[in-house]
């Protein structure tokens, strides 16, 4: 519980500090501190990064296709092998595919694990793709 806790304080402090660098937080000091929250700010960045990692997401579906037709042309163990590893590379796109659905409905405070974690499966996902992409262009000039 208390290890809960202290990430739960982590990710408030973070995400404080991430919305006042990118300005959705502002500080002023006339006697008191007030807060003021620059909700538009904070949705023009939400759909930009919404919209640059859709891209990123399609364009990764396109290039599992095409690592699709090109393992059609293996045989034995490497087509099984490929299958496989395009089959995991699927799954992993469609958690993607989910987490920028869950991005679209976050709110202030969960809009920065979910950016992260997106980020981390969309590397993950394109690093994979280079990869079977490399070993399906040795498998062809074999």
């Amino acid at each position: 519980m208390k290890r809960f806790l202290v990430f739960l304080l982590v990710l408030v402090v973070a995400a404080g500090v991430l919305g006042y660098w990118r300005g959705w937080f502002s500080l002023t000091r006339e006697g008191q501190v007030d807060v003021q929250v620059d909700q538009a700010k904070f949705k023009r960045d939400k759909e930009a990064f919404n919209k640059t990692v859709g891209m990123k997401a399609k364009a990764a579906k396109d290039q599992i296709v095409s690592l699709w037709n090109k393992s059609e042309g293996l045989t034995g163990d490497e087509k099984a092998h490929a299958h496989k590893e395009l089959a995991d590379l699927e799954r992993k796109h469609e958690r993607l595919e989910q987490q920028i659905k869950e991005l679209d409905d976050a709110g202030r405070g969960r809009f920065e694990s979910i950016r992260q974690d997106l980020s981390n499966t969309l590397d993950e996902v394109e690093k994979k793709i280079e990869e079977m992409t490399k070993k399906l262009e040795k498998g062809k000039d074999k």
